[in-house]
C-alpha cells in the first residue's frame, strides 16, 4: 500500500461510486478528475462494474482507479486485469490480505472495533478502512483510536457527508476518507454532471482551506 499513500495524501477525499453505463461513468470521472478528485473508488455493485473500471482506467491513465467491495480472494486478480491500482473492502480475512500481498495488489481492508484493528495489525495492516465510519463512532470515535493504535492510519468510510467530512479530515490519524454523498445515484442515471461538478469543487475548495 505503500506505493500510493502519496496520491490519497494529495486528494484525500475518495468518491465512492456505484456504475454500470460506460459512457456516463466516463463522463462522471472526467468530472471529478478534472476538479481534483483524481482517486476514484468504483464499487463491484453491477454487473458491468468491471467494464466500468476497464474504460476509466484506460481513458484516464492519471487518476488512481480502484475497487470497492471487494469480498472474494479472485475478485483480487478480476479487478488487477483491468487496471485497478488499488482494492477495498467492508471487512477482511486473512485470505483477502494474503492473496492481495501475493499478486501484488494495494489493499485497503475495513475494520471498525479494536479486535479487527489488532488483527490486521497482526497481519503487518497499518493503513485501514474504517467501516461504517457513521454507525461506529464517528470521527469521535477515531479520536479516541488515535491514543491507543498510535501507528494506524485510517480511511473512513459510510455515512459521511458535506457536513462532517472535513472533520475527519483534521484528525492526525486519518490519512483520507471515501464517501458518494458528491455522486448521488440519482445525479449519475440523469446526467445532472453540472451538479457533481459543484460538489467536487466545493470538497476542493474545503480541502484547501
Amino acid at each position: 500500500m505503500h506505493k500510493i499513500i502519496q496520491h490519497f495524501v494529495q486528494s484525500p477525499v475518495i468518491p465512492v461510486l456505484t456504475l454500470n453505463e460506460i459512457n456516463s461513468s466516463l463522463k462522471v470521472a472526467e468530472v471529478l478528475i478534472t476538479e481534483g478528485l483524481t482517486n476514484l473508488e468504483i464499487t463491484l455493485r453491477t454487473p458491468n462494474a468491471l467494464k466500468c473500471i476497464e474504460a476509466i482506467a484506460k481513458e484516464f491513465p492519471q487518476a488512481n482507479v480502484g475497487a470497492g467491495t471487494i469480498v472474494r480472494k479472485e475478485q483480487l486478480q478480476q479487478i488487477k486485469d483491468v487496471g485497478c491500482t488499488f482494492a477495498v473492502s467492508p471487512g477482511f480475512t486473512k485470505t483477502l490480505v494474503t492473496e492481495a500481498k501475493k499478486i501484488d495488489m494495494p489493499y485497503l481492508p475495513g475494520a471498525s472495533t479494536p479486535s479487527e484493528i489488532i488483527e490486521l495489525l497482526e497481519l503487518g495492516v497499518t493503513f485501514q478502512k474504517f467501516f461504517h465510519a457513521g454507525n461506529s463512532g464517528g470521527y469521535k470515535m477515531l479520536q479516541a483510536y488515535a491514543n491507543i493504535f498510535s501507528d494506524v492510519k485510517f480511511c473512513p468510510t459510510g455515512g459521511i457527508g458535506a457536513m462532517d467530512f472535513t472533520d475527519y479530515l483534521k484528525l492526525d490519524n486519518v490519512l483520507c476518507l471515501g464517501g458518494s454523498w458528491m455522486v448521488p445515484n440519482k445525479d449519475v442515471e440523469n446526467g445532472n454532471y453540472d451538479k457533481i461538478k459543484s460538489a467536487a469543487a466545493m470538497i476542493m475548495s474545503a480541502i484547501k482551506t
